[in-house]
């Protein structure tokens, strides 16, 4: 949360519900992403979610009835609308694990004795594979079709592949679906972050189920999802969903979601053009590019390709003339008026994207400005000058991290030379690698490890006196292909204090 600029009159702030809470909107270059509230829905989706809210229906009755409509705009089999596109992941899982079968839907996640093995590709291991995780089945990674030849000897229950991801895999759909079919094995592709097309290209290809998000590029309610395929496993996923009272209870799509997303689906298949949607991107960046004619600086535009729809700017600079890291600059215009964000898992030493997605009429011309301005007068921070240390922080230390709710003890072993800190650190399921530094009494390490395709981070910030050392922790984690400074804080604050081991 920000503070409200002071020159913002007492009538707009009370006026935009954002600012009456002391919550600064910002002009979206970052795309789709669901920290930074999706996309903004369309006129139309506001004008038909406004319309639902005032009658009332049987949720049963209007899913029947909505997923023969949405079978008729996708041309998929059947589809339901979901409460995002992870509960679809999960709603696909306990299709595939429990069906509609009372006696096991209700034991969920419990699931020993089952067909529960769910087949992954080890590079299309992604964050939200905890929401197929959590119904209780285990992953199995693969790398080959030799690896998943060998993983089809024993029972599973459904095969998972990442749409983003599938082109440059070894192992193709087409190669999963030769397998899979003969067995009855139903296979998920997570096309979520993608355009859903008519029809499915995953399911043209032979994929069972495939899920599309509702509140990104089809600019639906934000936390809705489609999950589309084969009738019987979406009919059987809906069972396992709110309003019944299973596994998926909490997984509530409202009536005004399924309303919404239909109508976004109508004005995607039925008005939407395409043509125009790409001349309008390249014009906006056009107009950003316009805007930073700076010695030093470059841009380049990054044509859409595979999946990818939407062309992207990127912005680079010569650091020897600009000493300002992509880092900084995206935090300098997110603290700016108005606010820009840019994405984090793109910023390098000296470049920054810009994806036009989001952007609203007038907004492109901001945005360079915004960032012309950053670059023509950098305000640098002094680089800290390593101070010397008669510190050592070499041998063991016991160090109790405390969370929000409970604490976790960590015995950590260092190895300091000069200023930086090598080393390592074991607590109850979670032992890996240390990194750091130290510089005077200032202390910086980082904990992290691995755990089912996905970093685990700690970062500790804080200070040495009298032989402890004590401060702050930022949580978070991150899998290969999001390692942003937001995914890596996205879990909140701690604190920590060591002492030497005795």
């Amino acid at each position: 949360m920000n503070d409200v600029p002071t020159d913002v009159p007492a009538a707009i702030r009370n006026a935009n519900p954002y600012l009456a809470l002391g919550v600064r909107p910002f002009i979206n270059c970052a795309s789709v992403r669901t920290a930074h509230s999706g996309s903004l829905m369309l006129p139309e989706v506001r004008a038909a979610i406004d319309q639902a809210s005032r009658q009332f229906v049987s949720l049963d009755e209007l899913m029947e009835g909505a997923s023969r409509r949405i079978a008729e705009l996708t041309g998929a089999e059947w589809g339901i609308v979901t409460c995002g596109s992870a509960a679809a992941l999960t709603l696909a899982t306990t299709a595939c694990v429990a069906g509609n079968d009372p006696v096991k839907m209700l034991r969920l996640p419990f699931t020993d004795g089952w067909t529960n093995r769910v087949i992954m590709l080890k590079n299309q291991r992604f964050a939200y594979d905890q929401a197929i995780r959590m119904v209780g089945t285990h992953i199995v990674e693969i790398e080959t079709i030799a690896d998943l030849d060998a993983a089809l000897l024993e029972p599973v229950a459904m095969i998972a592949v990442l749409g983003t991801h599938e082109a440059a895999s070894l192992v193709r759909l087409e190669d999963i679906v030769s397998r899979a079919a003969p067995r009855g094995i139903p296979v998920l592709v997570d096309a979520a972050s993608e355009h859903i097309e008519r029809p499915s290209p995953y399911l043209a290809r032979g994929a069972d189920m495939v899920i599309y998000s509702g509140g990104k590029f089809l600019r639906g309610p934000q936390t809705s999802g489609l999950l589309l395929g084969r009738k019987e496993l979406i009919q059987a996923a809906w069972r396992n969903a709110s309003p019944h009272q299973a596994f998926a209870r909490g997984m509530k799509v409202s009536k005004e979601d399924v309303i919404g997303v239909l109508a976004a689906l109508e004005v995607w298949f039925e008005q939407r053009d395409p043509a125009a949607e790409l001349r309008r991107w390249n014009m906006d960046l056009t107009t950003i590019v316009g805007r930073l004619g700076l010695p030093g600086v470059s841009t380049e535009v990054i044509a859409p390709h595979g999946v990818v729809r939407v062309p992207r700017l990127r912005v680079s600079w010569d650091t020897a003339k600009i000493a300002l890291d992509g880092e900084t600059l995206r935090l300098r215009l997110l603290d700016g008026e108005p606010r820009i964000m840019l994405d984090d898992m793109s910023t390098t030493g000296n470049s920054v994207d810009i994806d036009p997605f989001g952007l609203q009429p007038g907004e492109a011309d901001q945005v360079g400005r915004g960032i012309g301005a950053a670059l023509a007068a950098p305000v640098i921070a002094a680089k800290s000058v390593p101070t010397a240390t008669d510190i050592d922080l070499s041998g063991t230390w016991d160090v109790v991290v405390s969370f929000l709710k409970g604490e976790r003890t960590h015995r950590i072993q260092l190895r300091q030379h000069n200023g930086a800190i090598t080393g390592s650190q074991a607590s109850h399921q979670f032992e890996g690698p240390v990194t750091g530094n130290v510089d005077g009494k200032g202390i910086s390490l980082i904990f992290r490890t691995w755990h089912e395709g996905t970093l685990i981070s700690y970062r500790l910030d804080g200070s040495v006196a009298d032989g402890q050392m004590r401060g702050n922790v930022t949580f978070g984690s991150a899998t290969h292909h999001h390692q942003g400074a937001i995914n890596l804080a996205q879990f909140g604050p701690g604190w920590f204090q060591g002492v030497r081991a005795r």
